[in-house]
């Protein structure tokens, strides 16, 4: 590995193979428990986009659906398939910040623990076994750190790199924009802020708009749904306001998923950092602390969630690290166990919580809870729709994207096979806006739907009424009723 430079002091060889040994063990693990779970809301409906390759969609930019559609192509339409874009990277990731860590630091005792500590992290334990955005986000965003600095010690091939990610990120996730203030702010070190005056700054911002154009040309050409999205969610059902519950919520979160010990480190470096702001510390801070305060700001004016702040945890467990360490050998050790705690508890949660506490599956005592309800609502709409023999002609209709998502994931069908019932002026979703439902259709539909009688039949007056379906959600029992908007039926 090019990146980690051997000597005959500190041979690589051998911790490095013990590391990625132990990244496989964990990476089957959570395939195991990953194929037993159904898909979230979420997965399913990048399923759903992936079966429709473009340059943006309507909640997100492309990656998300270009790698679960290229994991979709090798293994298949599982969920242990579709899950293993994360599988895969979340190594890679760590990999990325083990060659950081020993670039900074020459330690490679310190570089291995930063990458197992990260690896391990209850943010990596939850969203190690889930298709998200964050997976590929967190990938670049490292990335774009380590090209960082190599180019600022003196590797002029890493400044288009760092465009490069920085870019691919932006492609992956909005929230890579605060990397661009990160990188601001590692630059104002005395020992960087030459860097301003060579080129290299200047051609990665150059590369990085090269790259991300294409999603913003394809937001112009569809009235910009992505952005609109991103600045409706950042607000929510919260009027912008004072809002000390959610930032203290939001603060308490990233206390779990961040690992306490580590968390306090992080803290006891910035400290270090305000008394003596070495080059190793000052990088790693202004990689983290600039989006947590960005999100915690969010979450007291409106709203957060807690994996919103995700990549400052590359920042946080390296500083931590770094910092821990040398000082507290005992409080790594602790970090380390809390970590595995963690994700044997999430992981096996019935086993070590719910069947010794006598505890019934619920919102409050499941943590997939979520997703559970959703494969037994797909078979009551596969049992109505297999009236129909031909499964090609089988079409979904709803106004309820969840139901589409699911429905679609679930059955594996086809991109146009489930479509969108818009109840608005305007497209609402991704079925609405690229598979509406028409008033007049030559093949059967099933519309799967919560709106009423009288509703339904103004807008179809030919429907057919045929059953009512429940599944329980997070919260609550729903019911949808099932038309075949085709009188034949």
């Amino acid at each position: 590995m090019t990146l980690l430079r051997s000597n005959k002091h500190t041979p690589v060889a051998l911790p490095l193979a013990t590391v990625i040994a132990l990244f496989v063990v964990i990476a089957l693990w959570r395939h195991q428990i990953g194929a037993q779970l159904p898909l979230s809301v979420d997965e399913a409906y990048y399923v759903a986009w992936s079966k429709s390759l473009d340059w943006g969609y309507w909640t997100k930019p492309p990656f998300i659906a270009w790698g679960i559609g290229a994991a979709r192509w090798v293994c298949g339409e599982t969920a242990a398939c579709v899950r293993s874009t994360s599988l895969i990277l979340f190594p890679v990731t760590s990999l990325a910040l083990l060659a950081l860590a020993y670039r900074m630091t020459s330690s490679l005792t310190m570089a291995c623990l930063t990458a197992v500590l990260f690896a391990t992290l209850p943010l990596s334990a939850f969203y190690g076994i889930a298709a998200t955005t964050d997976t590929f986000l967190l990938l670049f965003w490292c990335a774009a750190m380590l090209s960082l600095w190599l180019a600022l010690e003196g590797k002029s091939w890493a400044w288009p790199m760092l465009g490069l990610c920085f870019g691919l990120g932006m492609l992956s996730k909005y929230t890579m924009v605060v990397f661009g203030l990160s990188a601001l702010l590692v630059m104002l070190h005395p020992r960087w802020i030459h860097a301003w005056k060579s080129r290299g700054p200047y051609l990665a911002l150059l590369m990085a708009a090269v790259v991300f154009m294409p999603n913003v040309v394809w937001n112009i050409t569809h009235h910009m749904p992505t952005f609109q999205h991103t600045a409706d969610i950042s607000q929510g059902g919260n009027a912008y306001g004072l809002h000390w519950d959610v930032l203290g919520k939001f603060l308490l979160e990233q206390v779990l998923i961040g690992n306490p010990v580590l968390v306090v480190g992080w803290g006891l470096s910035i400290v270090q950092c305000i008394k003596k702001p070495t080059p190793h510390n000052w990088f790693a801070i202004s990689t983290s602390l600039p989006i947590v305060l960005i999100i915690s700001a969010q979450a007291l004016l409106s709203r957060s969630n807690a994996n919103w702040a995700a990549p400052a945890y590359l920042g946080v467990t390296l500083a931590a690290t770094t910092y821990l360490w040398p000082r507290f050998k005992k409080s790594i050790v602790a970090a380390l166990a809390f970590n595995a705690l963690f994700s044997t508890t999430l992981y096996h949660y019935q086993t070590v919580i719910a069947e010794p506490f006598g505890l019934r599956g619920s919102a409050a005592a499941d943590p997939f809870w979520a997703v559970r309800p959703w494969p037994s609502l797909v078979h009551q709409i596969e049992n109505e729709l297999a009236s129909e023999p031909d499964r090609s002609h089988w079409r979904i209709a709803s106004e309820d994207r969840a139901v589409l998502a699911q429905s679609q994931a679930l059955l594996n069908l086809p991109a146009g096979s489930a479509l969108g019932w818009q109840r608005d002026r305007h497209p609402d979703n991704h079925f609405d806006q690229h598979f509406p439902l028409q008033a007049e259709s030559p093949l059967s539909v099933l519309l799967v739907t919560r709106r009423s009688d009288a509703e339904v039949k103004q807008a179809f007056p030919g429907a057919l009424k045929k059953s009512q379906i429940q599944a329980e959600s997070a919260s609550e029992q729903v019911t949808y009723q099932l038309w075949w908007l085709d009188a034949d039926k």
